[in-house]
């Protein structure tokens, strides 16, 4: 961003570029919340599922296997 402060003849103007440094602060924070907010939405959907398993019932005069994932 260009110095706001008028400046006589090559002084140095002593601009202040603490408003440039909090705008890359901010960007790279809502980046990562981006980045991070994605990958929480990838591993709800489609990284947590399961181990397979199997259950077994038993029955009065049968017996089934039930197979699955765990959840």
């Amino acid at each position: 961003m260009p110095c706001n402060q008028n400046c006589n003849q090559g002084r140095n103007c002593n601009c202040n570029r603490a408003s440039d440094r909090a705008v890359v602060i901010i960007a790279t924070l809502m980046l990562i919340a981006i980045i991070a907010f994605g990958w929480g939405v990838f591993k709800l959907i489609k990284g947590n599922t399961g181990l397979p398993c199997a259950v077994e019932v038993q029955f009065k005069d049968s017996k089934a296997t039930y197979i699955g994932q765990s959840v």
